[in-house]
């Protein structure tokens, strides 16, 4: 059997392997995403922050109300007793007059301090809002780009059989030495155990072959390999 009869089907055998490993990585790939959706994961964890932000604003509104209404029970009591005529001594009264004016302030500056919370409060609501509706819209893209990459791994695996049984086909039909160098030849030499001749070179490393290793790669009187890279030289007549 001629060189170019021995390593066409090496060359073949390799370009099946190659493809099979394409495939592992593409597939490897798809898994990947589908486990991890980072864009996803990242707008899940903005509405959370979203969420306790507007809880926390919630939280201070309440607190903010309570306080004013405290301030404005005490107020109303002070006021009731400071017109109510009961307490005639004017030291007494000044007191009470200075201490509701010192509560009407408290009064005012706390309504303030509660509407500022309720306008952040509504500014909080409009974030959370707006991240549940970026990532619903999120989510309807991920389950049709997941249902295509699904799609896409039953295709892979389909295609992975096919050429599995090509090269168990392949395989079989080689020497059992021929394809124990093929296949050390990959583990040695990064998957790529054949290399083509063009240009009377060898097409993986691009040294040039000498006349006699050209001769010999043609006559095909035996197997030749690159002594520079030690690949098998495929010939294509």
């Amino acid at each position: 059997m001629s060189t170019t009869h021995v390593a066409a089907p090496l060359f073949q055998l390799q370009q099946l392997d190659l493809e099979l490993e394409r495939l592992a990585a593409e597939r490897q790939g798809i898994i990947q995403a589908l486990r991890d959706n980072r864009a996803l994961a990242k707008l899940r964890q903005e509405l959370v922050s979203a969420r306790q932000q507007l809880q926390a604003g919630q939280q201070a509104q309440q607190e903010a109300e309570w306080t004013l209404e405290e301030i404005s029970r005490r107020l109303q009591t002070l006021e009731q007793r400071l017109y109510s005529g009961i307490v005639t001594s004017p030291k007494e009264l000044t007191s009470l007059q200075q201490e509701v004016q010192h509560l009407r302030a408290q009064q005012s500056r706390q309504e303030e301090q509660t509407l500022e919370v309720m306008d952040l409060i509504e500014t909080l609501q409009r974030q959370v809002a707006q991240r549940e509706e970026e990532l619903r819209r999120a989510e309807e893209d991920w389950e049709q780009q997941s249902a295509a990459q699904r799609a896409r791994l039953d295709q892979l695996e389909q295609r992975r059989r096919a050429l599995e049984e090509q090269r168990a086909a392949l395989a079989s039909s080689l020497a059992a030495d021929l394809l124990n160098r093929y296949e050390t030849l990959r583990r040695t030499r990064q998957g790529r155990a054949i290399s083509r001749v063009e240009q009377n070179s060898c097409q993986w490393c691009r040294v040039l072959l000498t006349s006699s290793e050209m001769q010999r790669v043609r006559l095909g009187t035996e197997i030749q390999t690159c002594s520079n890279c030690g690949r098998i030289l495929f010939y294509d007549r």
